[in-house]
């Protein structure tokens, strides 16, 4: 797999799912709107963040009828990458660079 890069945004929205997912043991769905008052800063580009997220497979997003993003979780593969960003933080970003991202 080629090195790709996750953002800031993207980074913090992996952990907050994260936590989330291990408060509620993966019962609950989160919304757009409590990610979006839980995360600082601005917001414009909160859309497009998931939405490369969801495109690589790091998280699934339920949609309304009317396409907005309703409900957001992690996936198997995205609760592992955040696992790993978690370790990242203490233990230096090589363990997130070898899964073929760069921190």
């Amino acid at each position: 797999m080629a090195a790709r890069r996750l953002s800031r945004r993207q980074k913090h929205i992996l952990s907050w799912l994260a936590v989330d997912h291990q408060r509620t043991n993966g019962m609950i769905r989160n919304s757009h709107q409590n990610l979006g008052r839980a995360l600082p800063g601005d917001q414009a580009n909160l859309s497009h963040s998931l939405q490369t997220l969801a495109a690589r497979g790091l998280i699934a997003l339920g949609r309304s009828l009317g396409g907005k993003a309703e409900s957001l979780w992690l996936t198997p593969e995205g609760q592992k990458w955040a696992s790993h960003l978690a370790g990242s933080c203490d233990e230096g970003e090589n363990d997130v660079a070898a899964m073929g991202f760069n921190a």
